[in-house]
């Protein structure tokens, strides 16, 4: 043995017993998995969500830096954004440092590359798509640089709950939930979500107030049935448990399924006899199944130990009603007004009750009949009409408003809500007199001014500004009718109506206003990506996938349908692998490659996918297909160095020994730690490096 081949054999000994103290474990099976230099991004990141604190945040971006720049050398540049972002998460609390501004500068430089239009719109939907892709700390920190925008905040504050509870910090999540119900009270999904924070912390009380709003402002059957299995799990445990009942019945009630919620009722009440409420809401429940008389005995139990009760007295006026005692009805409503008098449930009430049967004035008198001084302000009229126009009740709310102008003609507002009114009915004609008349008794005023000016200038102009204030106090309904009303109408017009009509839920006819959009206008590429986003609502992946193709071929740099084509491909080809890993494991090898075909079809650059296709056909013993496969995979991502020890073997086999110790080689080059495997790398480094070294 010569002096140079000890002095070789040495340094590869040295070498692998290094290279063995950095390993990570793998086998076979095993190796159906992510890549490496992702599993450590994601063990990085979940340092960081586990133990926020310096070391792991520092130890998260350096990886991240380093990878950025591998993307931009890769061209990249989607991924590379995507690590700036996250990048920029953590260094958004000093934004005038020059590490912020280094980063921020080239995330722009990166959007350039890209040909990214940097508008909001744009990047909300980026943001949501890389929540989607589980990229949280890149998506929050979009959210959070919209919501400083003011832009979108309800969405932008709901998903940031969202990150927060994947970030495992509820006391966070509680935080942006609430801030996005400052922005709409009513948003059920809102509603929900805190409560089921409040569940998870055990704050009970928190959570019922939270899920009992949502049940009451929800038409979403789904998120009733959670509840519902949220509080049917708590009674498996505690069947005394009045809040369960509570709860649950409220729930069944909404879904009209009454008889559940009778006993579920009168279970609660059986627990806490003295609970005001839960014989209101028993009350409610008789009163929903007609049972106006029995619905009445509850309200009279109440009421008698309970008179000041509002509430109480404004839901036996309509069982009242219901039975034709309109007199009695009568007598509660004016009972709530004389304790309460801007009560508008019992304006309402009364006015509804008297409709039809008495003048506007004559109405007015019933509401105070104890009130000899009372004179009915134009201030009063023009509340009360908004309550009406609010109940849909337009002729009246028209003529209490024509009232407001006859008590003072020169006070603005009952003119501005009744040019409103008419424009949104589609009255022109009367639009354009009260604007007229407005004008002669308030020729100063800004408002009535504007208004007066806009009623000879282009209408579907008009139509337009007015229809996007609606939108923005999402009142889609009213925008509704004022986008119809416009002919003929562009392709944003179809766009804005598809917009208002999903909001409302009405999947159907948002569909067919943007197919009449992409008719006028076929080359809008993001006309294409938000049908695609319709389709997603209605669960139907390969129509938007379809979509989002058109969208891309349209225009290539259109980033959010690119990520979001990218991620259905993903999550398809994810389901098409673990389909083949349970085949794999049943060693059905030829059910395996038909399935990883199809994957491969779906997503022909995922470097998983011909990994899991060589450990396949390596299985079936075909070494030609098997390495044809691992140098595929290597191709598209070098981190999955196992490949290089099987690519080692099959070389051996075929009598290739210098390239299989060069495979070997680079195995033990690579972050590997399966102890097995590594021996045997190391073994056959010393056994064939006494031939070739």
């Amino acid at each position: 043995m010569n002096l140079k081949y000890l002095k070789n054999i040495t340094y590869i000994i040295a070498l692998v017993l290094f290279l063995n103290a950095l390993a990570i474990q793998t086998s076979d099976t095993a190796a159906f998995a992510k890549c490496e230099d992702s599993k450590k991004v994601i063990k990085a990141a979940s340092n960081v969500i586990e133990n926020p604190n310096d070391k792991t945040i520092n130890s998260y971006t350096s990886i991240l830096k380093r990878r950025a720049k591998v993307h931009g050398i890769k061209h990249n540049y989607e991924a590379q954004a995507d690590d700036y972002r996250s990048i920029l998460y953590f260094l958004r609390k000093n934004k005038k440092s020059a590490e912020y501004i280094k980063y921020r500068d080239s995330l722009n430089k990166t959007y350039s590359k890209l040909g990214f239009k940097n508008t909001q719109n744009n990047r909300l939907e980026i943001a949501k798509n890389l929540y989607l892709e589980e990229k949280y700390f890149a998506s929050a920190y979009e959210f959070l640089e919209l919501v400083n925008e003011g832009y979108s905040k309800e969405i932008c504050f709901e998903y940031l709950g969202d990150i927060s509870q994947k970030f495992k910090n509820p006391d966070s999540a509680v935080i942006f939930y609430k801030k996005g119900l400052e922005t709409t009270p009513e948003n059920c999904c809102l509603n929900y979500k805190l409560g089921k924070v409040y569940k998870s912390l055990q704050k009970n009380d928190e959570a019922r107030t939270f899920f009992e709003t949502a049940i009451n402002l929800c038409d979403d059957n789904a998120i009733i049935e959670d509840i519902i299995k949220i509080y049917e799990d708590d009674l498996t445990t505690n069947k005394d448990d009045e809040t369960s009942y509570e709860v649950l019945g409220l729930a069944y009630q909404k879904l009209k399924q009454f008889d559940k919620t009778y006993e579920l009722f009168t279970k609660a009440i059986a627990i806490k006899p003295d609970d005001i409420f839960l014989k209101y809401y028993l009350g409610n429940l008789l009163f929903d199944m007609a049972e106006y008389t029995n619905a009445i005995k509850i309200y009279d139990s109440i009421i008698s130990n309970n008179p000041y009760e509002s509430q109480i007295r404004i839901a036996r006026a309509k069982s009242l009603k219901a039975i034709g005692q309109t007199d009695a009805a009568i007598k509660d409503y004016q009972v709530v007004l004389a304790i309460y008098p801007n009560s508008k449930q019992a304006q309402y009430g009364l006015y509804k009750l008297l409709s039809g049967k008495k003048n506007i004035a004559e109405i007015v008198k019933n509401f105070y009949p104890l009130n000899k001084k009372f004179v009915p302000s134009a201030d009063f009229y023009n509340n009360l009409a908004s309550i009406l126009y609010q109940k849909n009740m337009v002729k009246d709310a028209i003529n209490v408003y024509k009232k407001s102008v006859a008590i003072a003609p020169k006070a603005p507002t009952a003119y501005i809500q009744l040019y409103k009114i008419y424009e949104l009915e589609g009255q022109t004609s009367n639009a354009y007199e009260i604007a007229r008349q407005a004008y002669r008794n308030l020729p100063k005023n800004p408002e009535i001014k504007n208004m007066y000016q806009h009623i000879n200038k282009n209408s579907i102009s008009q139509k337009n500004s007015l229809a996007l204030s609606y939108m923005a106090n999402k009142e889609y309904s009213k925008a509704i009718k004022i986008y119809s009303q416009i002919q003929p109408k562009d392709a944003a017009t179809y766009e804005s109506l598809a917009l208002c009509y999903k909001s409302l839920k009405n999947y159907k006819a948002a569909i067919n206003n943007l197919t009449q959009a992409i008719k006028l206008d076929p080359l809008n590429s993001d006309l294409y990506y938000n049908t695609a986003l319709l389709y997603l609502d209605i669960n139907n992946k390969k129509t938007a996938e379809s979509y989002l193709n058109k969208a891309i071929g349209l225009d290539k740099n259109n980033l959010k349908a690119r990520k979001l084509l990218g991620y259905l491909k993903q999550q398809a080809t994810d389901n098409s692998l673990n389909k083949a890993y349970s085949m794999y494991k049943k060693k059905n090898y030829k059910g395996t490659i038909a399935e990883l075909n199809r994957a491969e079809k779906l997503y022909p650059n995922n470097p998983e996918v011909y990994f899991y296709k060589a450990l396949t056909y390596k299985s079936l013993n075909d070494i030609n297909n098997a390495y044809k496969n691992f140098t595929k995979t290597l191709s598209l991502d070098r981190t999955y160095y196992v490949s290089h020890f099987y690519m080692a073997e099959i070389l051996e086999k075929q009598g290739k020994e210098r390239q299989a110790l060069e495979e070997y080689e680079r195995f033990l080059g690579a972050d590997a730690k399966d102890e097995k495997m590594i021996k045997k790398a190391q073994d056959k480094v010393i056994k064939l490096g006494e031939k070739y070294y």
